[in-house]
């Protein structure tokens, strides 16, 4: 073989050689850029999902601090409320017992005031039976049956002006009380006022009772028409119990 053609056999190999490594490097390079290319894809999609994962978790941070002062108003307002109950409750117990308080001190008051007026009553019960009788026993027979007289008339005097219109139509009879007994003239006259206040007949039945010493006591079933000397006592009492009461409290 001669020499030239030994060298152009040389350079075509190193031709094709050149080849090959040109063919090899550009499969290389293209090797090496789509590793790239992968590599900065699968960057990108971890930074994307880094900064979705950030994102997450800045709203989870978000959401944990809106719940966290949400618990914390929340705790507020139920411990509001539960300060608010307390005081009202404390409020209404003490209402309830300063109201039970007033109703036990009302109702001690009234009791006394009670007490007091019924040991009142009787005492001034007692004072009219001990006056009437001081006055039975200071009185004679002969100034009963006088003082018994003047009562008998001043009581048909002043039942012409009584109002018997309360008398029910089921009284038939009326007992005519007084302590000396009473005359049939007066009581006609007693009949006749009787018959004109009430526009019928009523049965009158004398009686005697030494209990108040003077005057007449007529008797409608419960009605009674006191004219009796120890009822005069009672009121001439009363109308003075009243006038002292009325100078203490002008004091």
């Amino acid at each position: 073989m001669s020499f030239p053609i030994m060298v152009q056999f040389v350079i075509l190999q190193l031709l094709v050689f050149l080849g090959i490594i040109f063919i090899l490097y550009r499969v290389f390079v293209s090797q090496v850029d789509g590793a790239k290319q992968r590599l900065e894809r699968d960057a990108e999609a971890a930074r994307a999902k880094e900064a979705e994962l950030n994102r997450k978790i800045r709203q989870a941070d978000e959401e944990l601090t809106a719940r966290k002062k949400e618990l914390d108003n929340l705790e507020r307002k139920m411990k509001g409320d539960l300060e608010a109950e307390a005081i009202k409750h404390r409020e209404d117990l003490i209402q309830k017992a300063r109201t039970e308080a007033e109703e036990i001190i009302i109702k001690a008051q009234n009791a006394a005031e009670g007490i007091r007026r019924d040991v009142e009553k009787q005492l001034e019960l007692k004072v009219v039976d001990h006056t009437t009788k001081v006055i039975d026993e200071v009185l004679s027979k002969k100034a009963k049956s006088a003082l018994e007289k003047d009562l008998v008339d001043e009581f048909i005097i002043q039942l012409a002006n009584v109002d018997m219109s309360k008398i029910s139509m089921e009284i038939k009879a009326a007992d005519v009380v007084t302590t000396q007994g009473l005359g049939e003239a007066d009581l006609r006259r007693i009949s006749e006022i009787v018959r004109a206040k009430t526009g019928r007949d009523i049965a009158l039945h004398p009686k005697t009772e030494g209990g108040h010493i003077s005057g007449v006591v007529l008797q409608f079933g419960s009605l009674h028409l006191d004219g009796s000397l120890k009822s005069a006592i009672r009121e001439a009492a009363a109308s003075l119990k009243a006038e002292i009461e009325k100078g203490n409290l002008k004091k």
